[in-house]
């Protein structure tokens, strides 16, 4: 008998066992006691005892809660949309199980969802009340730990918090977003954020911005009103997709996709990514093939995709043809492992390649730089898939049974077009080359 997500949610969600009707069958799931057992065989891990129920899964959870994939659905409404209003986009969140699941902790802590969505900024107060435990703020307000300030400036305002287990530092920052030295980190400007929506800060970012909400003075809480939002600007959707150019705001309060944002939807790429592409190609230094190659790496590493440089070294060296058993001895990886990351940086590139044909029609000023790094991803894709020099593109591209290591062994045999290849007599290719005659002649196009 299937359930729907809600209806499993419902189930899983109550407290003890769900309500009985008159003759003691659960009401809203089961019609009676065979659909009953059912339930309590396939959901719960204490089925037919007098005790509470227990979940034998966990808790259902929306993918919106994961912070690119919120800024992805958002970007992706207003696409369809063509001109959406405010309200209408608030509509379309109230409908979906994101809010669902998290409309009684905002109803409980009452932020507007214009706030909530960064339609209009967030308070300080709100941003506590959003990612801390209200039991939590409870506690450490009655607890006071002892805490000193130690900058304060137009984008940073920073201290120390002496607790139990020692002395941390925390901060708040417009370009860094809010860190503390326990290990917490969310909010990086430009970076690609995998945290979810909804998060919880940390006892001492906690403790710390309630310290700050509670001082006073009015010259204070100016500086704490504009750095904290600030320093949580890209956790909220829409502000984020403003400030990085993605929608834009019509005169007449309508929302649409700028012509970079309808590139972003037509290629299926992230905003984040999006975004960091472009960062790099308006701020990197790309010149050479090795550059792109490494650029593309950053942002896979960005992604999370790569945890590290170790296999940065090693596609290099498969561009420019070193024998594959060479490059995992060298290096001590797997062929999987080049092979996947091979596959996801030709994505990128393909991604660079694009964004970057975009930017030279949209800005003069790196027009000619644009181009050219467009060209060399154009080549560059080729080059990270069959790891060769261009040189080897046409024997590689044109020829069948014919990859990298044949190509080069062609090649130096003088044989630097598919044409020539194919204008050849098989004995004449196996006795300059050396590869098998029934090879040479399925190379060759001749039975």
């Amino acid at each position: 008998m299937p359930f729907s997500a809600n209806s499993v949610f419902q189930m899983l969600g109550r407290a003890g066992r769900p309500g009985l009707d008159s003759e003691g069958f659960g009401y809203l799931l089961a019609k009676n006691v065979d659909e009953r057992d059912w339930i309590e065989d396939h959901y719960f891990q204490n089925a037919h005892t007098i005790e509470p129920y227990v979940p034998k899964y966990n808790d259902l959870i929306s993918g919106l809660n994961k912070l690119n994939t919120l800024k992805e659905q958002v970007l992706l409404r207003i696409y369809e949309e063509k001109n959406i209003t405010l309200d209408k986009l608030k509509e379309f969140f109230q409908k979906t199980y994101f809010w669902f699941s998290i409309k009684d902790k905002m109803s409980k802590e009452q932020i507007p969802i214009d706030q909530l969505l960064m339609i209009k900024e967030i308070t300080p107060a709100n941003i506590l009340k959003l990612h801390s435990d209200t039991e939590k703020v409870k506690k450490l307000g009655v607890r006071r730990y002892q805490i000193k300030i130690t900058k304060l400036t137009k984008s940073n305002v920073s201290g120390y918090i002496k607790t139990d287990f020692g002395v941390f530092f925390t901060e708040f920052d417009v370009d860094m977003g809010i860190r503390c030295s326990c290990g917490f980190e969310n909010g990086l400007s430009n970076n690609y954020s995998n945290e979810q929506f909804s998060f919880e800060f940390c006892d001492h970012i906690t403790a710390f911005l309630l310290h700050l909400i509670e001082i006073p003075d009015k010259n204070f809480q100016k500086y704490v009103e504009d750095i904290v939002p600030k320093s949580v600007k890209n956790q909220y959707v829409l502000n984020y997709l403003f400030e990085k150019g993605l929608i834009i705001k019509r005169d007449n309060g309508t929302i649409k996709c700028s012509q970079f944002g309808k590139l972003i939807i037509r290629l299926y790429l992230y905003p984040v990514s999006g975004v960091l592409i472009r960062y790099k190609l308006e701020n990197a230094a790309i010149e050479t093939y090795q550059d792109v190659i490494k650029e593309a790496y950053e942002v896979l590493k960005s992604e999370i995709k790569v945890r590290d440089y170790k296999l940065l070294q090693p596609i290099l060296e498969w561009c420019d043809e070193e024998p594959l058993d060479d490059i995992l001895e060298r290096h001590k990886i797997m062929a999987g492992d080049l092979y996947t990351i091979k596959d996801n940086l030709e994505r990128i590139i393909t991604f660079i390649g694009i964004i970057a044909v975009h930017l030279s029609e949209s800005d003069r000023d790196i027009a000619e730089a644009m181009v050219k790094v467009a060209e060399m991803s154009k080549t560059l894709k080729i080059r990270v898939h069959y790891g060769i020099s261009e040189e080897l593109f046409d024997l590689v591209l044109r020829l069948d049974n014919v990859a990298r290591i044949r190509a080069r062994i062609l090649y130096n045999a003088g044989y630097h077009t598919a044409t020539k290849v194919r204008r050849e007599n098989p004995y004449v290719l196996n006795r300059k080359t050396g590869l098998g005659i029934n090879l040479c002649k399925k190379i060759v196009g001749k039975k």
